[in-house]
């Protein structure tokens, strides 16, 4: 970055500057007027500043290395300079050198305040801690930035409120910024179908009991209505098992592997599928929406609700619950109502946790299939690579065929 632009960074206001007239150079020639219009000599102007001789000099000829801010500050109000005008004129007549070093220093500080770096790195996304340089690149790269500071630039995510950044909001930030670069880059070519969606969504339960490839071909039928559905994994500190985002005046869904649970998976994304079906006004005023999250808009009852109910209606569960044990009993009811029986004993734990009636998820854990196999048919982490157009090219080639 040039001086200039780096000074118009640096300071995006500059406030008049009263008592001075014409242009003015720099802050050795403001101080020599100022001796010749009060007609009095550096050694006395030393002596009323306090300062040093070495001192003055290094800051009026700009040589020296380090500065001392109250000498700084001290001849500003002798100048008549108020701060930033100040600072802005001693700037401009720094080396490119320091003006560089400064420049580092405001994308670490850039970085630091807008990155949660420890647990990038313990996500895998960054491999150092330390190196600025290289964990500057890595995001650059990721997202495509001529410029760290245009991180800050996407004005899309209105919910991350400035008054109302917590620990947690540079990762959730993180989380979404990725999921809607994705999300705008596929650029689904097909018309959002609510109609479609009505009538498809019925026929998406039997898809539950392929485990290998059932989430593929439902993705790609949604895709086809307009409804754009990829997998990203969480987080650390987030706690998102599902997103629906609103791009284009288009769905979209992101899963992620929260629970590391195949039925959850399934869940989550019925729970998705009701919050585009009944929610989509009030997702398309916030962007998005993170189940998992605290939100304070959504009736996530009641999504909940349909999610459960489409899979495992009240009746049936009341009557399977009782049989839990028997295996057989279990495989005939998920195949009388199409779904894989890991959805069964998913809902029989949660709902023996939620009363406080014992924790079965070990018990069961054997009876659930392995929720990679089905993430990994429709889609690669997209924090393991380099870019986000090199999974953007891969779910356009492999499973959105487009």
């Amino acid at each position: 970055m040039s001086k200039d632009d780096f000074l118009n960074e640096f300071f995006k206001i500059l406030r008049p500057v009263d008592a001075w007239n014409g242009d003015i150079n720099s802050i050795k020639e403001m101080f020599e007027i100022k001796l010749a219009r009060h007609g009095i000599t550096q050694n006395q102007a030393e002596n009323l500043l306090a300062m040093q001789k070495r001192s003055l000099d290094g800051i009026l000829d700009g040589t020296a290395k380090r500065v001392d801010v109250i000498n700084l500050l001290k001849l500003g109000q002798f100048l008549g300079l108020e701060t930033e005008a100040l600072l802005r004129l001693y700037l401009s007549e720094l080396p490119q050198d320091m003006v560089a070093e400064l420049e580092d220093a405001r994308k670490k500080t850039f970085i630091l305040a807008n990155f949660d770096i420890k647990n990038l790195s313990k996500s895998g996304f960054i491999k150092s801690k330390n190196d600025f340089g290289e964990i500057e690149q890595r995001i650059n790269t990721y997202f495509g930035l001529q410029s760290i500071f245009q991180y800050a630039n996407h004005q899309y995510i209105p919910a991350f409120s400035k008054t109302k950044r917590g620990e947690n909001t540079p990762m959730r930030e993180f989380w979404v910024r990725s999921a809607y670069s994705l999300f705008e880059s596929i650029k689904n070519p097909n018309a959002y179908d609510r109609e479609g969606l009505v009538k498809l969504i019925p026929k998406i339960r039997p898809y539950s009991m392929n485990v290998a490839h059932g989430l593929r071909t439902v993705t790609q039928a949604l895709f086809n209505l307009g409804v754009t559905v990829i997998y990203q994994p969480y987080l650390p500190t987030t706690q998102v098992r599902g997103a629906t985002f609103i791009i284009n005046d288009k769905p979209c869904i992101v899963l992620t592997n929260l629970n590391k649970n195949y039925a959850t998976v399934w869940f989550a994304l019925l729970h998705e599928l009701h919050h585009v079906l009944y929610d989509y006004d009030k997702i398309e005023g916030q962007i998005f929406h993170l189940t998992g999250e605290p939100d304070l808009f959504l009736l996530e009852d009641e999504a909940n609700t349909f999610s459960r109910n489409y899979f495992l209606p009240p009746d049936r569960a009341k009557f399977v619950f009782k049989f839990i044990d028997n295996t057989l009993v279990v495989n005939n009811l998920a195949k009388e109502s199409q779904i894989h029986p890991s959805l069964i004993y998913n809902f029989y734990c949660f709902e023996m946790d939620a009363a406080g009636k014992g924790n079965y998820w070990g018990k069961y854990k054997h009876l659930l299939p392995d929720v990679s196999i089905a993430l990994k048919d429709i889609n690669v982490n997209p924090f393991d690579n380099e870019r986000i157009e090199e999974t953007v090219q891969y779910l356009k080639e492999n499973i959105f065929n487009i």
